[in-house]
């Protein structure tokens, strides 16, 4: 089997998951791949680089961390967010994350894009 650059395999993936393909079988596939051609390491570098790419097609792939569960109201206000800043946005995916330490707020990270409208960066901004 002859290798794949990490961008051939992960445009790959990206193209068959802006098509339609199951996110469950793409992802099956890649994991296989990464796991027979010994190049397991490279996995969360083959994962940024599918979301990059997704990101381009118009669907945007983030987390959202924040102090305690956000309401399904403020998910929604992030996404919108998202979209108002990135018109070729069409689509937001988010994993949340909860992190009592932040306070309040939130963390957002995006494919080469990060937010931090955290209480706990507004106090280390004031002590710093």
């Amino acid at each position: 089997m002859a290798k794949l650059s990490r961008r051939k395999l992960s445009g790959n993936a990206a193209a068959r998951l802006v098509s339609g393909e199951s996110k469950k079988t793409v992802l099956r596939d890649v994991a296989a791949y990464l796991i027979d051609s010994g190049r397991k390491a490279e996995a969360t570098l083959v994962v940024r680089d599918i979301e990059a790419m997704l990101a381009d097609a118009g669907t945007a792939i983030g987390t959202v961390t924040s102090a305690r569960p956000l309401s399904k109201g403020s998910l929604s206000t992030v996404e919108s967010f998202i979209k108002q800043h990135d018109l070729a946005i069409k689509q937001v995916v988010l994993r949340e994350q909860i992190d009592e330490s932040l306070i309040g707020g939130i963390k957002l990270e995006l494919p080469g894009k990060q937010l931090d409208a955290s209480v706990k960066a507004k106090l280390d901004m004031i002590t710093v």
